[in-house]
């Protein structure tokens, strides 16, 4: 029988609070892969390390800001999983190809997003694949989109929202759901709209819009911000003429209102990154949404796709740790065994298998519905 073959990682802020899932469903997947859990803070990759009590696991320092140096850590590997910031992505993505190394990230916020595509062709020579925006939105979202488009000769629109429930004891603190960076520019950019077949900017926190998602999720006020689907749906889908697409995700209107009371009053980035709410403590539900229509067989169609995700605490992880941080981590392995070979720069929904990831999902507790009509 012919041996299995070994798959290396490199998990790029492997401590950070998705980084840690990843590297977890790393290992949980197979007992052949080998991680390197390559972090800024060497202290906490050991501490790390040494809780998930496997060989198969290595903490190593890493600088995202210092593209040669990180080469040497992505050096051999199979796949770097990028869990930094993503205006670390460029640099990040440059390194892993004077690495040899494949490539995954969790998005870039769509600017970012647009920057990294002009990498394609680098990467095209290089024989490598990159897979940019593969968490849960954008990723999920794609791949659900891609679903959609599949069963329609003719897309029209493609409408995401995401939203969440806790389960848990309501908590008087305030804190961040996830990174806090994130969340500011989320709330502060203006959002990118593609609109009529064009793509024009709106004023942030605009849009306002009350989604009845089935429980255990519930009704959620969600609000238009800057996403990287915006920024790759509309063009892997023109050949079908889609003519609308945007991104709306969950806030707490009170938790919104603070946080621009916070920002008007001097608060900057690094005052809010403490804020952001402890690990292991999640009891939550999580669901994105993906709203596609269009026409098949000369009628319209209206699909609508959910992923419902649950916390584990196990993992000490949110449900929007758990469904942001296993798509990386099963794209990663679908490039090193061969599962994605296209080469390139690619968006979700143009190079990832439907069916193989939404099994993959499933296996890891993520529920799958779709509603037609």
């Amino acid at each position: 029988m012919r041996k299995k073959r070994q798959h290396r990682f490199v998990v790029l802020g492997g401590v950070g609070t998705i980084g840690r899932v990843v590297v977890r469903d790393l290992l949980a997947s197979d007992p052949g892969h080998r991680v390197v859990v390559a972090d800024f803070n060497l202290a906490k990759a050991l501490e790390f390390v040494r809780s998930l009590r496997s060989r198969r696991a290595r903490p190593v320092f890493a600088d995202a800001s210092k593209p040669v140096a990180l080469a040497g850590v992505m050096r051999g590997a199979d796949v770097v999983v990028n869990c930094t910031q993503h205006d670390f992505n460029m640099i990040v993505m440059r390194a892993a190809l004077r690495a040899g190394v494949h490539y995954v990230d969790l998005g870039g916020l769509f600017h970012w997003t647009r920057r990294q595509r002009k990498l394609d062709v680098a990467f095209k020579r290089a024989g490598l694949t990159a897979v940019i925006g593969m968490g849960c939105a954008p990723g999920i979202t794609n791949v659900l989109t891609q679903f959609g488009a599949e069963q329609m000769q003719r897309v029209n629109s493609v409408r995401i929202r995401v939203g969440a429930r806790n389960l848990g004891p309501q908590s008087n603190e305030f804190s961040f759901p996830y990174s806090a960076q994130t969340i500011v520019e989320e709330l502060t950019l203006k959002p990118w709209v593609f609109e009529k077949g064009n793509f024009r900017q709106t004023p942030p926190r605009g849009g306002w819009e009350h989604v009845k998602f089935p429980e255990p999720v519930g009704p959620v006020w969600v609000v238009r911000t800057r996403h990287s689907e915006v920024a790759t749906i509309p063009v892997s889908l023109k050949h079908k003429g889609i003519k609308f697409c945007d991104f709306k995700v969950g806030f707490d209107r009170a938790f919104v209102r603070e946080v621009m009371k916070m920002i008007r009053t001097g608060w900057t980035i690094d005052r809010f990154r403490p804020l952001t709410a402890a690990a292991g403590q999640a009891h939550d539900v999580e669901m994105a949404r993906v709203i596609v229509t269009g026409q098949c067989d000369g009628r319209r169609v209206k699909l609508t796709l959910d992923c419902l995700a649950r916390s584990r605490r196990s993992w000490k992880a949110s449900a929007g740790d758990i469904d942001t941080g296993c798509p990386p981590s099963i794209v990663a392995q679908m490039i090193a065994s061969g599962a994605i070979v296209r080469r390139g720069v690619s968006a979700p929904e143009t190079v990832v298998p439907v069916a193989e990831f939404l099994r993959e999902a499933r296996q890891r507790g993520m529920q799958f519905f779709l509603e037609a009509g």
